[in-house]
């Protein structure tokens, strides 16, 4: 007993240590995790599978044109640094979806070894290198690192998979190996896994034009921009206030983004839009958010927050549009004042003033006379 608490008490401590040392790749609200360590970048991915079908998914996902793979492991830094960083970012329910049925009762993630075509002869499946040989008494091949538990012991006759826990196991004893350790189980349970790519995920490029930042906006605008991913853009949400509103549709022309990005040749219809009427929200502060989501699963988020003013109506009909017949003009600067203009049964003095973002005059104040 003394033994698991001091390594459960070293794993803690060692989880603290490299959650510091970890580049978080902005996510957003994902199901899935990217993160960066050592030069590589790593995807988890939640969403619990066999150990086949977790390779073959590894398979088909690149980065910067270069293949995944289950992820292998070749230090203590590694090993901590996935401990921490998957630890953190799956919830208690997603937790439970990946519980292995060996009856240990502790969750774990797929990893890249196998001993499936010669017993007791571990390899890491991305480059076919022997990482071990035996059971729990063999022993590293070739000075690599390994981290077993009191592992692998094949029970059953078909645990030919690599595995990293992350809760001390089997419960209640806790006494075959601890979070971070490594366990072989059968490739038909269903985990979560981690892939592994040997390159840095180049991160998204956003910007949110409009709404303007700190400006003022009223009637019916724009919400646009645009977002570049080596990878591909596979998604743009608006959020209003934090609360998601809808999806915008991207490829606008934009011959600027093109012309800063020669590269990339998706840079010239990097664009998006959508009109967006901003006199529905109450007159105040508002914040809109852009969440860009690329084909590797990378998020970034733009956000900029103005305040609106707004008639009393939300809405102008024909009834109610406004008279200037009796109104008095003036400008200074780059403002123009209307005092006294008739809108229904209220008089107002509407400021307008020059929006170079724009490139046209917005009204920016309104007050009833």
């Amino acid at each position: 007993m003394k033994r698991t608490i001091a390594a459960l008490a070293k794993t803690a401590t060692a989880i603290a240590t490299a959650t510091a040392a970890l580049a978080l790749l902005p996510a957003g609200a994902h199901a899935d995790l990217i993160f960066e360590h050592g030069g590589h970048t790593y995807k988890l991915v939640a969403s619990p599978a066999s150990w086949n079908a977790a390779a073959a998914a590894a398979e088909t996902m690149s980065l910067g044109g270069e293949k995944g793979y289950l992820a292998r492991i070749d230090s203590n830094a590694e090993n901590d640094a996935i401990l921490a960083a998957v630890s953190a970012h799956l919830s208690p329910s997603q937790l439970a979806n990946t519980i292995a049925n060996d009856g240990s009762e502790a969750a774990f993630v797929w990893l890249g070894g196998s001993d499936a075509d010669y017993e007791g002869q571990w390899i890491w499946t991305n480059n076919g290198d022997l990482f071990w040989q035996g059971d729990y008494n063999g022993s590293p091949s070739g000075g690599r690192y390994t981290n077993w538990g009191i592992q692998p012991d094949n029970a059953g006759g078909a645990e030919n998979n690599l595995a990293m826990a992350l809760a001390a196991w089997p419960e209640p004893f806790n006494d075959l190996g601890v979070a971070g350790q490594w366990n072989d189980l059968e490739a038909g349970n269903r985990l979560a896994y981690v892939i592994e790519f040997d390159s840095l995920a180049e991160p998204l490029k956003v910007s949110l034009d409009e709404p303007v930042k700190n400006g003022v906006h009223s009637g019916v605008g724009m919400i646009r921009g645009w977002a570049l991913s080596d990878e591909g853009v596979e998604r743009i949400e608006v959020h209003i206030d934090g609360q998601y509103a809808f999806d915008v549709p991207y490829g606008d022309p934009r011959a600027d983004v093109g012309k800063a990005f020669p590269d990339n040749d998706a840079a010239a219809t990097s664009g998006f839009s959508v009109p967006f009427r901003y006199s529905a929200l109450s007159a105040g502060e508002h914040t809109v958010s852009v969440v860009v989501t690329d084909q590797f699963g990378d998020q970034m988020e733009r956000s900029a927050t103005f305040e609106v003013v707004r008639f009393d109506k939300a809405y102008l009909g024909r009834s109610d549009t406004p008279s200037l017949n009796w109104s008095f003009t003036s400008g200074f600067d780059d403002y123009i004042t209307v005092r006294g203009a008739q809108v229904g049964d209220k008089s107002y003095t509407i400021q307008l003033q020059w929006q170079t973002r724009t490139q046209t005059f917005e009204i920016v104040d309104i007050a009833a006379d």
